[in-house]
Protein backbone atom coordinates (compact mmCIF):
# COMPACT_ATOMS: atom_id res chain seq x y z
CA UNK A 1 0.00 0.00 0.00
CA UNK A 2 1.40 3.40 -1.01
CA UNK A 3 1.60 5.95 1.79
CA UNK A 4 0.17 8.94 -0.06
CA UNK A 5 1.08 11.40 2.68
CA UNK A 6 4.72 10.30 2.47
CA UNK A 7 4.72 10.55 -1.35
CA UNK A 8 3.26 14.06 -1.12
CA UNK A 9 6.00 15.12 1.28
CA UNK A 10 8.68 13.57 -0.91
CA UNK A 11 7.44 15.57 -3.90
CA UNK A 12 7.71 18.91 -2.09
CA UNK A 13 10.99 20.67 -2.80
CA UNK A 14 12.88 22.21 0.16
CA UNK A 15 11.96 25.87 0.58
CA UNK A 16 14.30 28.64 -0.56
CA UNK A 17 14.58 29.78 3.05
CA UNK A 18 15.78 26.32 4.10
CA UNK A 19 18.24 26.10 1.22
CA UNK A 20 19.63 29.53 2.09
CA UNK A 21 20.24 28.35 5.64
CA UNK A 22 22.45 25.53 4.32
CA UNK A 23 24.82 27.96 2.61
CA UNK A 24 27.63 29.85 4.31
CA UNK A 25 26.87 32.84 2.07
CA UNK A 26 23.40 32.59 0.55
CA UNK A 27 23.07 33.50 -3.12
CA UNK A 28 19.32 34.07 -3.05
CA UNK A 29 18.99 34.60 -6.80
CA UNK A 30 20.84 31.39 -7.65
CA UNK A 31 18.87 29.44 -5.07
CA UNK A 32 15.58 30.75 -6.45
CA UNK A 33 16.55 30.04 -10.06
CA UNK A 34 17.93 26.55 -9.33
CA UNK A 35 14.94 25.50 -7.26
CA UNK A 36 12.52 26.84 -9.86
CA UNK A 37 14.41 25.09 -12.67
CA UNK A 38 14.24 21.72 -10.87
CA UNK A 39 10.53 22.10 -10.09
CA UNK A 40 9.80 23.20 -13.66
CA UNK A 41 11.71 20.24 -15.11
CA UNK A 42 9.69 17.87 -12.94
CA UNK A 43 6.46 19.61 -13.91
CA UNK A 44 7.17 19.34 -17.65
CA UNK A 45 8.64 15.84 -17.63
CA UNK A 46 5.90 14.38 -15.45
CA UNK A 47 2.93 16.43 -16.62
CA UNK A 48 0.91 13.37 -17.57
CA UNK A 49 1.78 11.58 -14.34
CA UNK A 50 0.88 14.62 -12.23
CA UNK A 51 -2.44 14.99 -14.01
CA UNK A 52 -3.20 11.32 -13.40
CA UNK A 53 -2.28 11.68 -9.72
CA UNK A 54 -4.54 14.71 -9.47
CA UNK A 55 -7.52 12.97 -11.04
CA UNK A 56 -7.04 9.68 -9.16
CA UNK A 57 -7.03 11.51 -5.83
CA UNK A 58 -10.13 13.58 -6.46
CA UNK A 59 -12.82 12.70 -3.96
CA UNK A 60 -16.49 13.15 -4.83
CA UNK A 61 -17.54 12.31 -1.27
CA UNK A 62 -18.12 15.00 1.34
CA UNK A 63 -15.14 16.31 3.27
CA UNK A 64 -13.70 13.88 5.79
CA UNK A 65 -10.96 14.73 8.33
CA UNK A 66 -9.58 11.18 8.24
CA UNK A 67 -5.91 10.30 7.71
CA UNK A 68 -6.61 8.69 4.33
CA UNK A 69 -8.65 11.64 3.09
CA UNK A 70 -6.05 14.12 4.29
CA UNK A 71 -3.30 12.15 2.52
CA UNK A 72 -5.28 12.10 -0.74
CA UNK A 73 -5.84 15.86 -0.57
CA UNK A 74 -2.15 16.46 0.14
CA UNK A 75 -1.00 14.39 -2.82
CA UNK A 76 -3.61 15.89 -5.13
CA UNK A 77 -2.64 19.43 -4.22
CA UNK A 78 1.09 18.83 -4.61
CA UNK A 79 0.32 17.53 -8.10
CA UNK A 80 -1.75 20.66 -8.78
CA UNK A 81 1.14 22.90 -7.73
CA UNK A 82 3.37 21.25 -10.32
CA UNK A 83 0.69 21.36 -13.03
CA UNK A 84 0.34 25.12 -12.46
CA UNK A 85 4.07 25.84 -12.59
CA UNK A 86 4.79 26.32 -16.33
CA UNK A 87 3.93 29.79 -17.66
CA UNK A 88 2.14 28.14 -20.59
CA UNK A 89 0.13 25.78 -18.42
CA UNK A 90 -3.28 24.70 -19.61
CA UNK A 91 -4.36 23.82 -16.09
CA UNK A 92 -5.64 27.22 -14.93
CA UNK A 93 -9.22 26.13 -15.61
CA UNK A 94 -8.68 23.01 -13.50
CA UNK A 95 -7.31 25.12 -10.67
CA UNK A 96 -10.23 27.55 -10.85
CA UNK A 97 -12.64 24.62 -10.86
CA UNK A 98 -11.08 23.29 -7.66
CA UNK A 99 -11.23 26.71 -6.02
CA UNK A 100 -14.89 27.20 -6.87
CA UNK A 101 -15.96 23.68 -5.96
CA UNK A 102 -13.89 23.09 -2.81
CA UNK A 103 -15.70 22.21 0.42
CA UNK A 104 -12.62 22.53 2.65
CA UNK A 105 -9.89 25.09 3.30
CA UNK A 106 -7.09 22.74 2.23
CA UNK A 107 -8.36 22.53 -1.34
CA UNK A 108 -9.41 26.18 -1.40
CA UNK A 109 -6.05 27.40 -0.11
CA UNK A 110 -4.03 25.15 -2.40
CA UNK A 111 -5.93 26.33 -5.46
CA UNK A 112 -5.64 30.01 -4.67
CA UNK A 113 -1.93 29.69 -3.81
CA UNK A 114 -1.33 27.99 -7.15
CA UNK A 115 -3.14 30.82 -8.94
CA UNK A 116 -1.30 33.54 -6.99
CA UNK A 117 2.09 32.04 -7.88
CA UNK A 118 1.29 31.31 -11.50
CA UNK A 119 3.03 33.36 -14.16
CA UNK A 120 0.61 32.19 -16.84
CA UNK A 121 -1.19 34.96 -18.73
CA UNK A 122 -4.44 33.05 -18.37
CA UNK A 123 -4.09 33.13 -14.58
CA UNK A 124 -4.00 36.93 -14.25
CA UNK A 125 -7.76 37.50 -14.30
CA UNK A 126 -8.51 34.21 -12.57
CA UNK A 127 -6.28 34.99 -9.58
CA UNK A 128 -7.77 38.45 -9.01
CA UNK A 129 -11.28 37.06 -9.22
CA UNK A 130 -10.39 34.23 -6.80
CA UNK A 131 -8.75 36.63 -4.35
CA UNK A 132 -11.83 38.85 -4.36
CA UNK A 133 -14.18 35.91 -3.89
CA UNK A 134 -12.02 34.47 -1.11
CA UNK A 135 -11.93 37.78 0.75
CA UNK A 136 -15.65 38.42 0.41
CA UNK A 137 -16.47 34.92 1.62
CA UNK A 138 -14.19 34.95 4.66
CA UNK A 139 -14.04 38.64 5.57
CA UNK A 140 -15.55 37.96 8.99
CA UNK A 141 -12.94 35.31 9.85
CA UNK A 142 -9.82 37.11 11.07
CA UNK A 143 -7.46 34.12 10.92
CA UNK A 144 -8.52 33.28 7.38
CA UNK A 145 -7.99 36.86 6.24
CA UNK A 146 -4.53 36.74 7.84
CA UNK A 147 -3.87 33.81 5.50
CA UNK A 148 -5.25 35.82 2.58
CA UNK A 149 -2.70 38.57 3.19
CA UNK A 150 0.10 36.09 3.89
CA UNK A 151 -0.43 34.06 0.70
CA UNK A 152 -0.01 37.20 -1.39
CA UNK A 153 3.00 38.45 0.57
CA UNK A 154 4.76 35.11 0.00
CA UNK A 155 4.35 35.19 -3.80
CA UNK A 156 7.78 34.89 -5.43
CA UNK A 157 6.77 36.54 -8.72
CA UNK A 158 8.41 39.87 -9.63
CA UNK A 159 6.53 42.94 -8.45
CA UNK A 160 5.32 41.40 -5.21
CA UNK A 161 6.74 44.19 -3.03
CA UNK A 162 4.54 46.76 -4.77
CA UNK A 163 1.61 44.39 -4.30
CA UNK A 164 2.50 44.12 -0.61
CA UNK A 165 2.59 47.89 -0.22
CA UNK A 166 -0.83 48.07 -1.84
CA UNK A 167 -2.18 45.41 0.51
CA UNK A 168 -1.06 47.50 3.47
CA UNK A 169 -3.53 50.18 2.29
CA UNK A 170 -6.37 47.64 2.30
CA UNK A 171 -9.27 48.39 4.61
CA UNK A 172 -8.67 45.14 6.51
CA UNK A 173 -5.00 45.75 7.19
CA UNK A 174 -3.71 47.44 10.32
CA UNK A 175 -0.32 47.61 11.98
CA UNK A 176 -2.10 47.74 15.34
CA UNK A 177 -3.18 44.09 15.18
CA UNK A 178 -0.09 41.85 15.69
CA UNK A 179 -1.47 38.90 13.71
CA UNK A 180 -2.57 41.06 10.81
CA UNK A 181 0.72 42.95 10.83
CA UNK A 182 2.74 39.72 10.83
CA UNK A 183 0.71 38.38 7.90
CA UNK A 184 2.64 40.82 5.72
CA UNK A 185 5.54 42.40 7.62
CA UNK A 186 6.88 39.04 8.87
CA UNK A 187 5.80 36.78 6.01
CA UNK A 188 7.37 38.88 3.26
CA UNK A 189 10.99 38.82 4.53
CA UNK A 190 10.81 35.31 6.00
CA UNK A 191 9.01 33.41 3.23
CA UNK A 192 9.76 35.50 0.15
CA UNK A 193 13.53 35.81 0.22
CA UNK A 194 14.00 36.39 -3.53
CA UNK A 195 11.89 39.57 -3.37
CA UNK A 196 12.97 40.67 0.10
CA UNK A 197 16.64 40.37 -0.87
CA UNK A 198 16.24 42.23 -4.17
CA UNK A 199 19.66 43.64 -5.09
CA UNK A 200 18.30 47.17 -5.18
CA UNK A 201 17.58 47.03 -1.45
CA UNK A 202 13.89 47.90 -1.74
CA UNK A 203 12.91 44.97 0.50
CA UNK A 204 15.30 46.09 3.22
CA UNK A 205 14.02 49.68 3.07
CA UNK A 206 10.45 48.37 3.31
CA UNK A 207 11.19 46.37 6.44
CA UNK A 208 13.09 49.23 8.04
CA UNK A 209 10.14 51.55 7.36
CA UNK A 210 7.85 49.03 9.06
CA UNK A 211 10.14 48.72 12.08
CA UNK A 212 10.26 52.50 12.46
CA UNK A 213 6.48 52.73 12.22
CA UNK A 214 5.98 49.89 14.67
CA UNK A 215 8.39 51.52 17.12
CA UNK A 216 5.66 54.07 17.78
CA UNK A 217 2.89 51.47 17.99
CA UNK A 218 4.21 48.26 19.53
CA UNK A 219 7.87 48.35 20.50
CA UNK A 220 8.10 44.63 21.25
CA UNK A 221 6.74 43.73 17.82
CA UNK A 222 9.11 46.24 16.22
CA UNK A 223 12.03 44.43 17.84
CA UNK A 224 10.77 41.03 16.69
CA UNK A 225 10.19 41.87 13.03
CA UNK A 226 13.63 43.49 12.83
CA UNK A 227 15.40 40.10 12.91
CA UNK A 228 15.79 39.48 9.13
CA UNK A 229 17.91 42.64 8.79
CA UNK A 230 20.23 41.53 11.58
CA UNK A 231 21.28 38.47 9.57
CA UNK A 232 23.25 40.52 7.04
CA UNK A 233 26.40 38.39 7.43
CA UNK A 234 24.60 35.57 5.61
CA UNK A 235 24.64 37.45 2.30
CA UNK A 236 27.00 38.94 -0.26
CA UNK A 237 28.89 42.22 0.22
CA UNK A 238 26.41 44.37 -1.71
CA UNK A 239 23.46 43.12 0.29
CA UNK A 240 25.44 43.36 3.53
CA UNK A 241 26.03 47.07 2.94
CA UNK A 242 22.39 47.68 2.08
CA UNK A 243 21.13 45.82 5.15
CA UNK A 244 23.56 47.58 7.48
CA UNK A 245 22.53 50.95 6.03
CA UNK A 246 18.91 50.23 6.97
CA UNK A 247 19.99 49.18 10.46
CA UNK A 248 21.84 52.48 10.80
CA UNK A 249 18.72 54.32 9.64
CA UNK A 250 16.68 52.53 12.28
CA UNK A 251 19.25 53.41 14.94
CA UNK A 252 18.92 57.07 13.92
CA UNK A 253 15.20 57.09 14.68
CA UNK A 254 14.07 59.46 17.42
CA UNK A 255 12.59 57.88 20.55
CA UNK A 256 13.81 54.43 19.53
CA UNK A 257 12.81 51.76 22.02
CA UNK A 258 15.45 50.04 24.11
CA UNK A 259 14.60 46.64 22.63
CA UNK A 260 14.96 47.78 19.03
CA UNK A 261 18.15 49.71 19.81
CA UNK A 262 19.73 46.73 21.53
CA UNK A 263 18.98 44.28 18.73
CA UNK A 264 19.97 46.63 15.93
CA UNK A 265 23.14 47.95 17.56
CA UNK A 266 24.43 44.54 18.65
CA UNK A 267 23.95 43.11 15.16
CA UNK A 268 26.23 45.60 13.45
Amino acid sequence: VIDKAMVANMLIMPSETYLAELADIADVDAIHQARHAVCLAIAKKLKGVMLSIYKLNQDSAAYQPTADAIAKRSLKNVALSYLMLPDDTEMVGLCVQQFEGADNMTDTGSAIRALINSGADTALVAKEKALTEFYNRWSDESLVIDQWFGMQAACSLPGTLEKVKGLMQHEAFTMNNPNRMRSIVSIFPMQNIVNFHDKGGSGYAFLADCVIELNGINQQMAARVLTPLTRWRKFDAIRQDLMKAELERILGTENLSGNVFEIASKSI
